[in-house]
């Protein structure tokens, strides 16, 4: 009876395109050689690339579509997502041939200095970054069975706002970047969801280890060309593959001559190559690394030099619209015992630069308006560099409302039909309703009455707005605008009718 209830459910199950958690332990990714195995009872919907249409009415409850999530899983190389709907989890594991495994194709094969190069990548400033990730905890664990996976903790964000949190784990193997990942949503993280996270990964295993296939030329640089330079003079070094060989092509665009620099990386892939500006110019520079059997790796570089120059880069600028209440200006030089002297709207703040080069200054910018910033980079023996910005911080509705209501006047409507011209080009307030707003080609047309009587509205205003205030008709609302004269019109009845006109500054409802 008991093995014929559960055939019943099981049928029911499927009927509805639903995969059953107890029909679907045993998960294989034949992609990457690999599997894992879902505990028993705990995930209700299981979902992979093959299964989508399947589950078409879960994904819409979810907001999408079967089509439309088939795209999104390919993009993302997702394998699996299964949805521990009563701990508002869902495991994620996913497999990408991007940038990082075409190039390393295995962890396991480098370096630690190449693992720890990895690992860097997901803080703060690295790729991840750009993506929506902030990883508070990133560390490697080399475990007995599969190798080495990073161990990461996890907040995404979108438009700012925190989306999720995760616990995740992270290789490269047999040329992919493989995740397994367990989302949290709604709420934070607790050690149970790491622990939830655990019971699969434990069971993750590699049918099969690719072997390393000759791998792309790679080019890493710890010094490289300046963007400009007070000296005729510097040395490119990094890391390629052992015995390649590097070519450097420098072109002046002052006479179009050329000069040739070459070297060869030592059997670690070590390299260092000296660079002689001719004089003082703007040059283009091409660097070529070449290896038997392997593509070239090209990259360019633009070089002003100039005797005397203080050489600096602006790595933080401030955009012209402020947006946040503080901003960072940063940026490095290559010269020691700098003074650097920042001046915002006359007031003036100076600091000595670091043995490192990096300087920064942050600056206050929680009052609206405009923001006149100058930095003056200077050493004794060397011209100064200025760097001059003008930013502006925009209006808040409120501060904006605040600022008109300061400024404008208020007039009785008998007032203003009297003596219009007395107001022509003045900032003035009414208060009533919208009762009428049209959209004339590329300038919206709105009536506001001032008063409401038996008979209907009464003390008409003409508003003109570039854009729709975004209020709908027969609300009441509080407006700012500038006396533009007298519009002429007709009335329902085809009568001549005479009203005052407004541009509007500031509409709001009541």
């Amino acid at each position: 009876m008991i093995k014929r209830l559960i055939l019943m459910v099981t049928a029911a199950a499927l009927l509805l395109g639903i995969a059953p958690a107890a029909l679907a332990q045993e998960q294989v990714f034949s992609g990457i050689h690999a599997g894992l195995t879902l505990p028993e009872g705990v995930y209700q919907t299981v979902l992979t690339p093959a299964n989508l249409e399947a589950n078409a009415a879960f994904i819409q409850s979810q907001g999408g579509t079967a089509e439309a999530w088939q795209a999104d899983f390919a993009a993302r190389g997702i394998l699996l997502q299964a949805y521990d709907t009563q701990n508002d989890r869902v495991l994620v594991v996913s497999a990408l041939q991007d940038v990082d495994a075409q190039q390393l194709f295995d962890i396991n094969a480098h370096t630690s200095a190449e693992r720890a190069k990895y690992r860097t990548a997901h803080g703060a400033s690295g790729a991840y970054s750009v993506l929506g990730y902030r990883y508070d905890s990133v560390s490697w664990k080399n475990f007995p069975k599969v190798g080495r996976f990073l161990q990461l903790r996890y907040t995404y964000r979108e438009g700012g706002e925190i989306v999720r949190r995760g616990y995740q784990r992270r290789t490269i193997r047999n040329g992919h970047t493989i995740t397994v990942d367990m989302q949290v949503f709604g709420r934070q993280l607790t050690g149970k969801d790491n622990t939830a996270l655990n019971k699969v990964f434990d069971t993750f295993t590699f049918s099969q280890i690719l072997p390393v296939p000759p791998l792309p030329l790679t080019l890493d640089e710890t010094s490289t060309a300046p963007v400009e330079t007070g000296k005729s003079s510097f040395t490119m070094r990094g890391k390629t593959k052992p015995e390649a060989s590097l070519r450097a092509v420098l072109i002046s665009f002052g006479s179009s001559a050329s000069k040739v620099f070459e070297a060869k990386a030592n059997k670690a892939g070590n390299y260092t190559l000296p660079i002689e500006l001719p004089g003082e110019d703007v040059y283009v520079m091409t660097l070529t690394v070449q290896s038997p059997g392997f593509d070239d790796i090209s990259r360019s570089y633009n070089i002003h030099y100039q005797q005397g120059l203080l050489a600096a880069q602006i790595s933080s600028a401030p955009p012209m619209e402020l947006q946040g209440d503080t901003f960072t200006l940063a940026g490095s030089t290559t010269e020691s015992g700098v003074k650097a002297v920042l001046t915002v709207n006359g007031k003036q703040t100076s600091a000595n630069v670091g043995r490192s080069g990096q300087f920064s200054f942050e600056v206050d910018t929680s009052a609206e308006g405009a923001y006149d910033i100058r930095l003056v980079l200077s050493k004794k023996g060397l011209q100064d560099r200025v760097f001059q910005y003008n930013a502006q911080k925009a209006l808040s509705e409120q501060a904006r409302e605040a600022q008109l209501l300061a400024a404008a006047l208020q007039p009785g409507y008998a007032e203003l039909m009297a003596s219009p011209n007395t107001f022509d080009g003045k900032l003035l307030r009414f208060e009533g309703t919208l009762i009428d707003k049209q959209n004339l080609t590329d300038t919206w047309v709105l009536r506001l009455a001032i008063n409401k009587t038996d008979a209907g509205f009464s003390d008409l205003l003409v508003l003109t707005s570039e854009k729709d205030p975004g209020l709908p008709v027969n609300t009441k609302v509080r407006v700012y605008g500038t006396m533009d004269g007298m519009n002429i019109g007709q009335d329902a009845q085809g009568a001549e009718e005479v009203l005052p006109k407004l541009i509007l500054s500031l509409m709001g409802a009541q």
